[in-house]
């Protein structure tokens, strides 16, 4: 009984595990790309 209590929860975490690791991913790919645009076009963005 103890441990399909506790089932949902680790299913939770995993979850929550999964989507902080692509967020991460994604900012990671973003990270990359915005420096690699930054070297090829320097003047375009101006902020």
């Amino acid at each position: 009984r103890e441990v399909t209590d506790l089932m949902p929860k680790k299913i939770e975490i995993v979850q929550f595990a999964s989507r902080t690791r692509q967020l991460f991913v994604r900012l990671l790919a973003l990270v990359k790309w915005a420096n690699n645009a930054g070297k090829v076009e320097k003047c375009a963005v101006s902020w």
